[in-house]
């Protein structure tokens, strides 16, 4: 028997094959007919397998031209049927066959697959560092779905995603100097600098399952981040701070603990749970939903309520996410007015998407100043958060019938087109009781400017001072913090450019009842920075404000970006000592206590300077940065320098380089 023929019938018994399943799964998995007629159903059905056998008649015919061309075994030259009279021609064997299937899989993975999805268990090993197999999701890029190629919504779906920040951070201290009370500190008795911090790390690994259920418009997440820098574990105390005077006791991780506490090491946190319901309202309107004339935009905005541990929108590039950012780590100054650490907040409210999605709204009701901290441990007032974008320009995408506009990434990683541009705001207002009666872990996330060494917190600052009684009396027991928020971010043509600024007014000081209205601190005045008793001008709020600009350029389009990033904040929260010059006054339970001239009153203040590249191998998802950055002015973001990777209130440099895998 011919060897053409008989490869010719296996080939076309695989056709069959190939199509009995891709018919297959389209007939058993119809839509429900009260979607479209019983017509269009009948029509997409018979296109779908018009294409797939065009494409397999297309592959057989190649081969069978290769085969009927090339020499048969023996050395004897036949033509295959309905040949004869061809005229024979150089010929190309097995092994060469199998060489080019091989390359063109090589050069396009998963072509061999079926247009779908598999699923199943493996026994052998998928890799030897992987080791045994077991239950698999397999896919290839973006596939087809034949049964579900329409505009039918289905009611469950489950997401799996899932993330790995992996990044080397060098920190390298230049000065002993506490920034908080101007005078020299060592990192301990016997030493005679601050220690420099060196390691790899583990900064985020996130699993996600997100989806629909029941309904396709109710979404949930759940999210679960493991991290390898730790977490600082709270005191939660109910009369006064125990750190020393002017800040926490510096340590060798360079992780700020609140109140001298402990720090834990490694974790996995309960990152996201929450649950959303869309409405979209305009689709009961004629003309702006389902019933859209042919050709034109179907849009509706949508209004979406949302109860769960989320992210919070206070500042852009935040609430875009660590995964989108434009160098290895938020900056300064947004670590140090962020309401939530970037850890989540548990809250209830509402979101909306309108006028072609280019507006967006958050408003949400928050438990107040959260981070890493359980719920028990936070007071009985509530906080609130609101936030508005708008984009502006944009593209106008013919396929979509949508407008490609300002996107979920600072970076022109999509290189527009056309100018597009977001402007927008937040307020995160966040009101608190006592201390005495709820104790310190919501008060103490409040850092000041500039920073002493390890950090330091307002209610560290204002601890009491000495050899007031009751212990602890003269501390502040209470306080509110009011912060706002404005933004403005452009890009074109691989250029980005992005400014935001925060205000932060922490304001209606009060001491514990015992202290009668007096909160005393330590200062440090005088040729020599003795440590004096002083009296806190409560009447009058304190106001901290700073600022982020960045600016980038894509050197290769999509691929090879460069950025520069200035961060700054100003702030009288941390001016303790004011111009040293004090008078004497007597204050009951403390004694002779001194009103220092300008404290709290004047500015201090911390730069950040930034230079990166990065390198991104398919969008955010894949991408290699590094960065270089110096720190001037005693940095004050204590609560979220164990992420950004320096040492809070201590001058240096420091270089960064990660890599991110997301999927």
């Amino acid at each position: 028997m011919r060897r053409g023929s008989k490869v010719a019938r296996w080939l076309l018994l695989l056709v069959a094959a190939s199509l009995a399943l891709v018919a297959g799964p389209i007939q058993a998995q119809e839509p429900e007919p009260d979607l479209r007629t019983l017509v269009d159903i009948q029509r997409r059905q018979l296109e779908l397998q018009q294409k797939a056998l065009d494409e397999q008649s297309r592959q057989i015919e190649e081969l069978r031209r290769r085969m009927d061309a090339g020499p048969r075994q023996g050395g004897q030259e036949e033509q295959q049927p309905g040949m004869s009279g061809a005229p024979p021609a150089p010929g190309i064997d097995d092994s060469a066959i199998k060489k080019i299937v091989a390359d063109y899989l090589q050069k396009n993975p998963g072509a061999g697959m079926p247009p779908g999805v598999q699923t199943g268990y493996t026994v052998a090993p998928l890799t030897p560092l992987i080791g045994p197999g077991g239950f698999v999701i397999r896919s290839t890029p973006n596939p087809v779905y034949a049964n579900w190629n329409d505009e039918s919504r289905i009611p469950f779906e489950l997401r799996i995603r899932g993330r790995l920040m992996l990044a080397y951070t060098y920190y390298h201290a230049q000065d002993d100097n506490n920034h908080l009370t101007s005078t020299f500190a060592t990192q301990n008795a016997n030493s005679v600098r601050f220690a420099d911090n060196g390691s790899l790390n583990a900064k985020r690994v996130n699993l996600i399952a997100e989806g629909t259920a029941f309904d396709p418009d109710l979404r949930y997440r759940i999210n679960f981040n493991g991290f390898s820098r730790g977490i600082a574990a709270f005191q939660n105390n109910k009369v006064n701070a125990t750190a020393p005077a002017g800040g926490t006791a510096p340590n060798t991780s360079g992780v700020s603990t609140i109140g001298g506490g402990a720090l834990v090491s490694h974790g996995v946190t309960l990152f996201e749970a929450f649950v959303a319901y869309d409405f979209r309202p305009c689709c009961f309107s004629k003309g702006c939903g389902a019933d859209c004339p042919e050709g034109t935009s179907k849009y509706a905005p949508t209004f979406t309520a949302v109860v769960g541990k989320m992210k919070p929108f206070f500042g852009l590039e935040e609430f875009m996410g660590n995964q989108n950012l434009q160098f290895c780590e938020f900056s300064m100054a947004d670590l140090f007015f962020s309401s939530d650490d970037d850890a989540r907040l548990m809250a209830a409210g509402f979101e909306v998407r309108a006028i072609e999605n280019r507006l967006f709204v958050m408003s949400i009701a928050t438990n107040g100043s959260e981070s890493f901290t359980p719920n028990q441990r936070l007071d009985n007032y509530p906080g609130f958060i609101t936030g508005v974008w708008y984009d502006i320009g944009g593209t106008w995408n013919e396929q979509r019938k949508a407008w490609n506009l300002f996107g979920d990434s600072i970076a022109d990683i999509n290189y527009s087109c056309d100018p597009v541009a977001r402007v927008g705001g937040s307020l995160n207002l966040v009101p608190m009781n006592r201390r005495s009666l709820y104790g310190d872990a919501e008060q103490a996330r409040y850092f000041v400017a500039p920073g002493a060494p390890g950090g330091s917190s307002i209610i560290n600052v204002l601890n009491g001072g000495v050899n007031s009684l009751p212990a602890g009396s003269h501390a502040v027991d209470k306080f509110d913090a009011y912060s706002y928020n404005v933004f403005g971010a452009g890009k074109y043509k691989g250029f980005s450019i992005f400014n935001e600024w925060w205000l932060r007014d922490l304001n209606n000081f009060r001491s514990t009842p015992n202290g009668l209205g007096n909160i005393i601190y330590q200062a440090n005045i005088g040729p020599n920075r003795s440590a004096v008793n002083a009296l806190f001008p409560s009447n009058r709020g304190l106001i901290d404000y700073g600022t982020n600009v960045s600016a980038g350029y894509f050197l290769i389009p999509r691929k090879l970006e460069v950025a520069a990033r200035w961060a700054y904040i100003r702030g009288q929260s941390g001016s303790i000592n004011g111009t040293g010059v004090s008078q004497t006054v007597t204050v009951p339970g403390v004694g002779a206590v001194r009103v220092i001239d300008g404290a709290f009153r004047k500015y201090g203040e911390s730069n950040e300077y930034t230079v990166g590249v990065n390198w991104y191998v398919k969008g955010n998802a894949w991408k290699w940065q590094t960065d270089f950055s110096i720190y001037d002015g005693g940095n004050p973001a204590g609560g979220g320098q164990s992420i950004a990777g320096f040492i809070a209130g201590v001058d240096g440099w420091m270089v960064r380089s990660q890599v991110q895998l997301a999927f």
